[in-house]
């Protein structure tokens, strides 16, 4: 793949941190609600990706699978047009959505489809447990459960387990990311993962209005905080944010870059112009729009 790494030294000044510490609790309320940085309402981009996902399920073929007990473990996905005369297995996006883990569904997720059906790319919307009905535990678990079920039942569905890449927006890339990590129980091979407006370490979440749901504790949010993780073996990567996001957000995708570098991670990090931490997801798919070039770059086509 094309994506090369910066061996030499940090992309961002190796003393960036992110200084939560030094801020104060309304401070950190405001800094780790995106909605701060558009005025408060969100309710016009979560109403654009249901449009946009309803329209993507009138036009592909899509089917959905249980990947675990629970009734909210679902994977919505959709399938090539050409899979009957297409002696290839096709690529495989697997989108994680974002709603700091306690809002949303594959219902909202599913708009990306609308442009990789039309690239012969196939794609699977992750649903899983929503807090306060699971913990951050629980809920990174379910979704390495999903990625497994994909992986083991890849050919049946008709995809390349070998080009398979992990996508996700806000805490969907923290997911995406948390799956993306190689260890004794992860062993897949992904292609790749992209990660938008993500949050990576998760600590400074805790006591604000975003916690509520979450009830996280210090050893919890450490332990699954991808920022402190063994990252030797992250698949290559792309690490993109809106123009428009609050600053405590910009820093967390700039360390994690810089983290990513240091394992010596083929990554590609950019900021995306005129676009916020809610629309900048809408364009992951389409090659015309910047992020969509970095979805095509990663799967070299």
């Amino acid at each position: 793949m094309n994506l090369k790494g910066n061996k030499s030294s940090k992309l961002y000044p190796a003393n960036l941190n992110l200084d939560w510490r030094k801020l104060s609790l309304s401070e950190r309320d405001k800094e780790y609600s995106p909605s701060s940085a558009i005025g408060g309402d969100y309710t016009p981009f979560i109403q654009k990706y249901i449009t946009e996902s309803k329209l993507a399920r009138s036009i592909v073929n899509s089917t959905k699978h249980q990947y675990g007990n629970k009734e909210s473990q679902i994977i919505e996905i959709a399938h090539t047009l050409n899979k009957k005369t297409n002696k290839n297995l096709d690529p495989l996006l697997v989108f994680f959505h974002g709603g700091y883990w306690q809002e949303l569904s594959a219902k909202e997720s599913f708009f990306p489809a609308i442009n990789t059906i039309k690239n012969n790319i196939g794609f699977a919307a992750v649903e899983y447990t929503l807090a306060p009905n699971a913990s951050i535990d629980e809920i990174v678990d379910e979704c390495k459960e999903a990625v497994n079920w994909l992986f083991l039942n890849s050919k049946m569905l008709g995809f390349d387990k070998n080009k398979i890449i992990l996508a996700g927006s806000s805490a969907g890339a923290h997911l995406a990311a948390m799956c993306s990590i190689h260890n004794q129980e992860n062993k897949n091979s992904l292609l790749g993962s992209i990660l938008v407006s993500g949050i990576y370490e998760i600590e400074p979440l805790i006591g604000t209005s975003i916690d509520e749901a979450l009830y996280l504790k210090k050893d919890q949010a450490i332990r699954n905080s991808p920022m402190f993780k063994d990252l030797e073996k992250f698949p290559p990567t792309v690490v993109a944010w809106a123009e428009n996001e609050t600053e405590q957000f910009k820093k967390q995708s700039k360390i994690f870059v810089n983290k990513l570098i240091d394992k010596e991670v083929p990554v590609r990090s950019l900021e995306i112009e005129n676009k916020n931490h809610f629309d900048v997801i809408l364009d992951l798919t389409d090659f015309d729009k910047t992020l969509g070039k970095e979805l095509k770059l990663l799967l070299n086509l």
